[in-house]
């Protein structure tokens, strides 16, 4: 199962959903590993604070002249799950990753500002994308950083429903909210599951659940 995390700027979660993923699916006894395609590294930094008695995710780099494709079938070939978190932009090797994966994750930041308009113009790369390949691609929005009682973050929501009519584009149902948990985990080479938030801890589980249940079928 090849799983690429993706999104057209910084600052919305992707290496922090890659890790909770591949750290909930270690802990469900899944061989799983990240693939991190991210100039600055991140997952690779996070995994030099995991603890050794914490099971094991291994975190492999690619550089931006490195064979992506290569490195994700010599990884599918080891591992049950590979993750690849992936630039913060549109560049070839996110499009390349894009083509090997069962399926594709954008986290969205629900906090305002330019996200709506990136992630719309993000969308438009991947629709452009599915003509030239005549594939179905099939991406996911992951909800990031949702407070539920601050009414941008619901028209946001709204939003994004309508640019998943317009884009043929998924939803996870559970959403990550804003919470410390996720950054002091990721500080500790942890995931949230092996934080002491319980709330954080539900989330974290539901979301991988609802990832492997849907990339499932689509490989089915």
């Amino acid at each position: 199962m090849i799983i690429t995390v993706i999104s057209f700027k910084g600052g919305v979660g992707k290496s922090t959903l890659s890790q909770n993923l591949a750290v909930t699916f270690a802990h469900n006894k899944r061989e799983v590993c990240i693939l991190d395609a991210d100039k600055n590294e991140s997952s690779s930094i996070w995994e030099r604070f995991r603890d050794e008695d914490l099971p094991t995710v291994p975190v492999f780099h690619v550089s931006e002249q490195g064979d992506i494709s290569k490195t994700i079938n010599n990884l599918a070939e080891k591992y049950e799950i590979v993750i690849v978190d992936c630039p913060p932009a549109i560049e070839n090797v996110t499009s390349r990753a894009v083509m090997k994966s069962d399926i594709s994750l954008i986290p969205v930041s629900t906090t305002g500002g330019g996200d709506i308009w990136a992630t719309e113009k993000f969308l438009e790369h991947i629709e452009l994308l599915r003509s030239k390949l005549d594939a179905v691609i099939p991406c996911y929005f992951v909800v990031n950083r949702y407070e539920s009682n601050v009414n941008m973050h619901k028209a946001y929501l709204e939003a994004l429903k309508e640019h998943q009519k317009v884009y043929n584009v998924g939803m996870i149902s559970t959403v990550m909210a804003k919470r410390n948990a996720y950054g002091e985990a990721n500080a500790n080479g942890r995931g949230v599951i092996e934080w002491d938030n319980p709330k954080a801890k539900k989330e974290a589980k539901a979301i991988a659940n609802e990832v492997f249940d849907v990339a499932l079928k689509l490989i089915s």
